[in-house]
């Protein structure tokens, strides 16, 4: 009797088939490309995994709802100018407390920019034209019927509006640039980590912040000081220079810039030509562009320029931080928790079939739908918490159950083509998907900040199921049944 051998071509067929699919490509190709940017770009967690602070604010006096939605932006833009960090949630409480909850920041850190008064400065060029304390009014973002346009009208005082058009016609009419509590961001270039920074800034007189330390060949540091540049002057970057010097990181470069720019705008042609006849012009206009994106660039700009001064007078009651060591344990304890979800399907699955080639593909499916996850989250700088993580559980244990489905209509289903079983299949499944997004969507919409992270991880990892992996795993079922 002639046989053929294990292990030749005609065996190797079925591999070489799947991986040819397109549906399979397709999974791989997402894991492929989430597992570069969690490589590469890194995952942002929330403020229970990495630690940070939550302070309690009082107003000196009961606020009307439009009071609190005012004083709620203006904390939350100001927060953002200075800490540049994507988790700070600050929420009213009541009508007269307000909560602030920032990931990564001490207590001490974020009640020095609550108690700021928010100054803003307005530069044409490198040079002051006006203060936010020189506003007399500023009007609500609308729309120019005439253009199209989104834009936001403010007036200055009088002694103000010569300033500008005298510095205007100074810098040869440069572009007006806004800053909120304007300070000076310092990139310093080293061959190794730097180290000891903010010691060796404390020793020549200054305070900064290191916020970020990155680069693979060699380190990249940036430190954000209060001090503006006028303020440091050129004395003051020599002896910041030689500070970092002496920590023996092998510094390269060291560069200052302003920190604090929020919006930056050439003169107009009209505006220009009143002021080069020498006109005083106090009624200004922003104008932005005419998409969604530019009346949200408006709507935030309205908030920058009235955040000079808050429309009441608040003080901090109460803070404390939340240790990053805390965060640590929290964040061991959901990967433990989501490894022993992943475990205990494993043996329900393999209890429930004992085949092997049925589970591995369950097994390989759900751990790419965790990959995409967590890849799109990278993606778009979308803090990981717990509340998130409970949802990627959530998602692996729905798309299990959306396998099982799959397999038990394939497996048990005797009278009818493989084709027609797997569309009875997705047809459940689809289903199934509807009435998770019907659930989700409105929860990540209007519900609880806290809350949301379950919900946008629920919807994400159900849809990469129903789209991407799904379909994938009915090709592999497919190909190993036949």
């Amino acid at each position: 009797m002639v046989k053929r051998e294990k292990g030749t071509k005609a065996a190797k067929a079925r591999p070489e088939r799947m991986l040819e699919d397109g549906r399979i490509k397709l999974l791989l190709g997402f894991v492929l490309v989430s597992l570069v940017l969690i490589t590469f770009k890194g995952i942002s967690t929330g403020l229970d995994l990495q630690g940070g602070s939550i302070i309690q604010i009082q107003a000196e006096r009961p606020l009307t709802p439009g009071e609190m939605e005012q004083v709620t932006k203006i904390m939350d833009e100001r927060l953002r100018g200075v800490f540049a960090v994507r988790d700070i949630r600050v929420r009213g409480w009541g009508n007269e407390f307000i909560i602030v909850e920032i990931a990564g920041i001490p207590p001490e850190e974020a009640e020095k920019v609550i108690g700021k008064p928010g100054q803003l400065m307005v530069r044409i060029g490198n040079v002051t034209a006006f203060t936010g304390d020189e506003l007399t009014r500023v009007e609500s973002f609308r729309k120019e019927p005439s253009t199209g346009s989104w834009e936001v009208p403010f007036t200055l005082t009088e002694g103000a509006a010569e300033r500008f058009r005298d510095v205007a016609k100074a810098t040869d009419f440069d572009r007006v640039n806004m800053y909120l509590d304007e300070g000076t961001r310092v990139k310093v270039n080293s061959e190794r980590p730097l180290e000891g920074a903010e010691g060796a800034l404390e020793s020549a007189g200054y305070s900064g912040k290191v916020n970020a330390t990155k680069g693979l060949a060699g380190a990249t540091t940036e430190i954000n000081l209060d001090q503006t540049l006028e303020d440091l002057g050129e004395d003051g970057k020599k002896k910041i220079s030689a500070a970092l010097n002496s920590t023996g990181a092998g510094i390269r470069e060291v560069a200052f810039e302003r920190s604090g720019l929020v919006n930056s705008a050439p003169i107009g042609d009209s505006l220009r030509e009143e002021l080069i006849r020498g006109q005083v012009v106090k009624a200004l206009v922003l104008e932005l562009g005419r998409d969604e994106r530019d009346r949200e660039e408006a709507k935030r700009v309205e908030v920058i320029l009235r955040s000079g001064a808050l429309p009441i007078k608040v003080n901090v009651v109460g803070s404390y931080g939340i240790s990053a060591t805390l965060g640590e344990g929290f964040a061991r304890n959901a990967i433990l928790a989501g490894i022993l979800a992943f475990i205990g399907v494993t043996l329900v699955i393999f209890l429930r079939y004992r085949e092997p080639r049925v589970v591995l593909p369950i097994l390989i499916t759900g751990f790419s739908e965790i990959v995409i996850i967590l890849g799109f989250a990278s993606l778009i700088n979308w803090n990981i918490d717990l509340p998130a993580i409970a949802g990627i559980i959530a998602a692996l244990g729905t798309g299990v159950d959306n396998q099982i489905v799959i397999i038990d209509e394939i497996l048990l289903e005797k009278e009818r083509s493989i084709r027609k079983k797997i569309e009875s299949a997705f047809f459940i499944v689809m289903s199934s998907w509807m009435c998770i997004a019907a659930a989700m969507i409105p929860l990540f919409i209007v519900g609880l900040a806290s809350l949301k992270g379950f919900a946008f991880t629920t919807i994400i990892g159900a849809t990469s199921g129903v789209f991407i992996a799904r379909p994938a795993y009915a090709r592999m079922v497919q190909y190993l049944v036949e």
